[in-house]
C-alpha cells in the first residue's frame, strides 16, 4: 500500500519546478490584462480574445493544481478514517461509563424521593392520630388537651407537605449530572392534539420532550411513557 503522506509530497515535489514558471506566467497575464486599453474596435476584438486566454490560464492552473489536491483529499480522508478507528471505542467505552454512572445517580434520587416519601407519609400519620387525639379529647370537655393535639396535628400536615430529605448525592471530579427524561413508549391512539395550548399532533416527540423538561417530568400525558433518566458528562 502506498503511504499517502509520501504520495503528496512526490506530487508537490514533481511540479515544483513548473509551478514557478506558472505563477510567472499567471502574473503577466495579470499585469497585462490591467495595461489593456480598449477604445476601438480592434483593440476590444484583441481584448476579447485575450478573454479566451485568461479562460483557458485559468483552466490550466486548475489542472496543474488537481492531482495535488486529489491527492491531498485521499490523505485527509485516510486520516480521519485512521482518526474514527481510534475514537469510536473511546466513544462506546464514554457511553457505557455514563450510562452506569447515570444509573447510580438515578438510583440515588429515587433513593431520596423515596426516603422524603417515608417522612412525609409518617407526619401525615402523625397529623392524622393528633387528630383522633383532640376528637377525644373534645368528647371528654378536655379544652387544653384539644387545643394541644389540633396545634400538633397542624404542624405535622405542614411538615408532611415539606417534607425533605437531606441525601447527599455522588460527586466526582470532573462530572456533572443533569436530569432529563426519555420517552419509552407511544400509543399514538391516545395521543391528544394538543396539550396546554402546543400542538403535538401529528405526535411531535420534541414538543412532548419540552413540556416534560418544563413540568420536571410531572406532566401527564394519555399515550406518552416515559421515564427520568441521568444525563453525564465529562470535563477535560
Amino acid at each position: 500500500m502506498i503511504n499517502t503522506e509520501e504520495k503528496v509530497v512526490a506530487v508537490i515535489d514533481q511540479k515544483a519546478i513548473t509551478e514557478t514558471a506558472l505563477a510567472t506566467k499567471v502574473a503577466n497575464d495579470e499585469e497585462a490584462a490591467y495595461n489593456l486599453v480598449v477604445e476601438n474596435d480592434a483593440q476590444y476584438a484583441e481584448a476579447g480574445e485575450f478573454g479566451i486566454h485568461l479562460k483557458q490560464a485559468m483552466s490550466e492552473v486548475t489542472e496543474f493544481f488537481a492531482p495535488m489536491k486529489k491527492a491531498a483529499h485521499e490523505a485527509h480522508k485516510n486520516i480521519c478514517d485512521r482518526e474514527k478507528q481510534m475514537l469510536t471505542p473511546l466513544k462506546n467505552a464514554e457511553a457505557a461509563l455514563k450510562k452506569s454512572m447515570g444509573a447510580y445517580a438515578l438510583k440515588k434520587e429515587q433513593e431520596r424521593k423515596a426516603a422524603e416519601e417515608a417522612a412525609r407519609r409518617l407526619a401525615q400519620e402523625e397529623a392524622e392520630r393528633k387528630l383522633a387525639e383532640a376528637i377525644k379529647a373534645e368528647e371528654n370537655g378536655d379544652e387544653t388537651a384539644v387545643k394541644a393535639a389540633l396545634l400538633d396535628a397542624e404542624i405535622a400536615d405542614s411538615a408532611s407537605r415539606m417534607a425533605t430529605v437531606d441525601v447527599a448525592s455522588p460527586k466526582a471530579k470532573g462530572v456533572s449530572v443533569r436530569r432529563d427524561w426519555e420517552i419509552t413508549d407511544i400509543d399514538f391512539g391516545k395521543v391528544p392534539d394538543t396539550v396546554m395550548g402546543v400542538v403535538i399532533r401529528p405526535v411531535d416527540t420534541a414538543a412532548v420532550m419540552k413540556l416534560i423538561r418544563a413540568s420536571k417530568g410531572a406532566i401527564k400525558i394519555d399515550g406518552i411513557t416515559y421515564k427520568e433518566t441521568a444525563n453525564m458528562s465529562f470535563r477535560k
